[in-house]
């Protein structure tokens, strides 16, 4: 079954009308590329998505990875798709020449991975760890290091992955107890890891962990976790395989969802013989980690977005074929498409608009991004990185969450079909659950943003949000067609920033109370963070729009949903912002029992 959906022109509107991206090309690292050369990539991204990952998302639920013998077994249309993978360049699109990279800008590695886990997320959680352990490695780790691992890890010759979590360190990685005693140039690594995500599998020669463990002597809690190599197989200085290095497999997870994804538990040094690198500075570990994990907190709300995507496309293309009941007012005495039902046409428009305004808020962040790595030191570079620091739990989280909902209306739009495995919802539905879960859980997430994100800097990731999303208000408040939804959004805002102002004072007189309403409070964000992007969209999408014709109703969607959204979500977005202001303690003064 083709269930791979997407409709390009959303994704090249955001890109070129919204963002203008080809202003990156005037940046000094991409002066050699162009606008044409930047369509080319996400056009052949979509080719390689639908011919060669999207077929992978139906073999892996069919035929899913099995664990024999201490190995992972996974089908081979796995092996060849990540061996094209990395030999056609799409694991280092934007990572640096010198290792194997194509030097494209680093937002075109969020519009691929859009792409990708769209067509299959089990499968490009692969490649995409690849990539990030690759890029550790090429940030922080030795010149012989890069060498003897980077280029294999981008060409898809090797794997690579991130081991941090143990049965007794999940979330509080303080207390890991993965050991590394120093030998020489390198360590003995001794421990245990679980939920590692394609940690033991055979599509690749080689896989490469990245592995936090505490150096023996080192200081107590996050201050003391230092940062390892570790290669499944021994690699000697030329980048010739050894002997196994004593790394054992000792389960995969029977798991809701990701089939095709083996999430293993290891085992490092059994038997005294797993040897690893220090990769970076002893005992900043979490600090080196860090550049991989906002990385994948970024890519889970990509990860949603994404499913919620072809979620939304495989609803739409069911309900223009499926043809049941009548017309509500008796205009038609047949059965009618259910496209043609308000409610359904209701489900449909917020799937559009929750698609396109979480889409609009990834590919601006991942501009930003840009931005922040590239531009010279100076007021605009901090400008963009605080805007960035700010936005990543929100993307995280907000559209984790709710890519989730928007694949459980998909369901709802199918009716009874839509709970069947003949159509690929119910799929998109388990798969994209672990995303709230998956690199800090939400509730996490909300305590960075209401917390840390909040004051570090002197508060200036908070202040260049409130000016950014301000400074769009104050443009386009007095405009004809959508200035009311505007100051909408802005009378909303000023009700969220002293929400935010008496949460911090809440943050110093009762930290119980506050963090029980960090959460709404980041969907508070989240929501009023869509309005902006959705609002924006249409109005750059109006002057089309107001040209009649079918050529144009792509673009009066633009501001149909816009307007839909604004009315139906920011009211809930006012009663929710009371919500986490609200006197009462029954969520912390509850007692245990009475749960």
């Amino acid at each position: 079954m083709d269930s791979f959906k997407v409709d390009q022109r959303d994704l090249f509107f955001i890109l070129k009308d919204q963002l203008n991206y080809k202003k990156l090309c005037g940046l000094e690292r991409y002066k050699d590329l162009n606008e044409k050369t930047l369509g080319l990539l996400i056009s052949e991204a979509v080719n390689f998505a639908r011919g060669v990952v999207a077929p992978l998302n139906e073999i892996g639920e069919e035929q899913p990875p099995r664990f024999e013998n201490g190995r992972v077994v996974c089908p081979a249309a796995f092996r060849e798709a990540f061996q094209q993978y990395g030999e056609q360049g799409w694991t280092a699109a934007a990572r640096d020449v010198r290792y194997g990279g194509q030097g494209f800008p680093h937002m075109l590695r969020i519009v691929i991975n859009d792409l990708m886990y769209g067509a299959c997320q089990a499968f490009n959680m692969a490649p995409s760890l690849t990539h990030g352990a690759a890029h550790l490695i090429e940030s922080f780790g030795t010149q012989e290091q890069k060498e003897r691992f980077v280029p294999r890890m981008y060409d898809g010759t090797w794997a690579g992955t991130m081991c941090l979590t143990e049965a007794g360190a999940g979330s509080n990685l303080a207390v890991l107890e993965t050991t590394a005693t120093p030998e020489g140039d390198r360590y003995r690594i001794r421990g245990n890891k679980i939920f590692i995500s394609w940690g033991e599998h055979d599509i690749a020669e080689n896989i490469i962990h990245l592995v936090l463990a505490r150096i023996k002597g080192a200081p107590p809690g996050v201050r003391g976790i230092s940062l390892f190599i570790v290669p499944k197989i021994r690699v000697d200085r030329n980048g010739g395989l050894g002997e196994a290095n004593d790394v054992v497999c000792t389960g995969i997870e029977k798991k809701m969802g990701l089939h095709g994804s083996p999430t293993a538990a290891l085992t490092f040094g059994g038997k005294g013989g797993c040897i690893g690198y220090l990769c970076g500075r002893e005992n900043r570990g979490l600090a080196h980690m860090f550049q991989m994990m906002n990385s994948a907190r970024i890519n889970t709300g990509v990860s949603g977005m994404a499913m919620a995507g072809t979620a939304y496309q495989n609803a739409l293309a069911y309900a223009k074929e499926r043809r049941q009941g009548r017309d509500l007012t008796g205009r038609d005495s047949a059965q009618i498409p259910i496209i043609d039902h308000p409610d359904v046409r209701r489900m449909l428009l917020w799937m559009k608009a929750m698609v396109d305004g979480m889409r609009s808020m990834i590919y601006s962040g991942a501009y930003w991004d840009d931005l922040a790595r590239e531009l010279p030191p100076g007021q605009e570079k901090e400008r963009h990185q605080n805007l960035v620091d700010f936005l990543t739990p929100i993307i995280k989280a907000y559209c984790s969450d709710m890519g989730f909902r928007v694949c459980e209306t998909a369901v709802q739009c199918l009716g009874g079909y839509g709970y069947c495995r003949d159509y690929p919802l119910e799929q998109y539905l388990r798969d994209t659950k672990i995303m709230s879960l998956y690199e800090g859980t939400n509730g996490i997430q909300s305590m960075d943003l209401m917390g840390r994100k909040m004051t570090i800097k002197g508060g200036a990731c908070f202040q260049a949000f409130r000016r950014e999303i301000g400074d769009f208000c104050e443009q386009n408040r007095l405009d004809n067609e959508l200035g009311g939804r505007v100051r909408a959004l802005a009378a909303v805002l000023e009700r969220l920033w002293e929400a935010a102002g008496k949460m911090q004072e809440r943050y110093r007189s009762d930290q119980f109370l506050w963090a029980s309403c960090t959460y709404p409070a980041l969907m508070a964000f989240g929501e009023v963070t869509m309005a902006w992007r959705l609002l924006d969209l249409a109005l750059v999408a109006r002057s089309a729009a107001e040209n009649k014709g079918r050529r144009n109703d792509f673009h009066l969607g633009k501001v149909h949903q816009a307007k839909y959204f604004v009315d139906i979500t920011l009211p809930h977005t006012l009663a929710t912002i009371e919500t986490c202001l609200r006197p009462g303690r029954e969520v912390v003064d509850m007692p245990k029992a009475a749960f």
